[in-house]
């Protein structure tokens, strides 16, 4: 279950990274808004459809408006794999944001053996172990363990997946504008 032993922590130490989360989502949130309004269409009223929609619709559409420009070759595949990679590199660190902010955060399992699921493989290694539930028991009881690192790792993917967006959606209109090739995806 575990990688490294739990140790009951002063929670102050999980307080930063968990701010670092809030502000990261923030920011990838906003730049997966954008750029999933631009493939709708630059239309100055537009955006108002865009506002208040969770992650999880703005990635199933604007997985649904790349089909139809590929479908119209408005861009190279290329750059719509791109869009797409990414689109689904944030719904998937979402998920996990979900658990961690809207979770109860506890020093120790609340039921032990019983399912607690470990760090993410190939974590750094940090003795600041926290345990996380799902405090939205209708969708089913999850626990999940997580260093302080780990939280600050997935920040760090959200401003990433920010960067990426914000690149791939440039180098696709630059492309289908004819300014310029396709650009290679960031690595993951």
């Amino acid at each position: 279950m575990t990688d490294s032993p739990s140790v009951a922590y002063d929670f102050e130490d999980l307080y930063p990274a968990l701010g670092q989360l809030v502000v990261a989502s923030a920011d990838m949130e906003s730049r997966l808004r954008y750029v999933v309004s631009e493939l709708a269409g630059n239309d100055d009223a537009g955006w108002i459809v865009f506002e208040g929609q969770s992650v999880e619709w703005l990635v199933s559409n604007g997985i649904a408006l790349l089909g139809q420009l590929e479908e119209m070759r408005r861009w190279p595949t290329a750059n719509s794999q791109r869009i797409r990679s990414a689109l689904l590199a944030a719904q998937e660190v979402n998920r996990l944001r979900n658990l961690m902010v809207h979770g109860e955060w506890r020093a120790e399992c609340v039921l032990p053996g019983e399912g607690c699921v470990g760090r993410p493989g190939g974590s750094p290694p940090d003795h600041r172990v926290f345990h996380v539930c799902r405090s939205r028991y209708r969708k089913g009881f999850e626990e999940r363990q997580f260093a302080v690192i780990d939280v600050e790792t997935i920040a760090s993917k959200m401003w990433d997946l920010e960067t990426e967006l914000r690149e791939a959606s440039k180098a696709a209109v630059d492309a289908w504008l004819g300014r310029s090739a396709v650009v290679p995806h960031l690595p993951a």
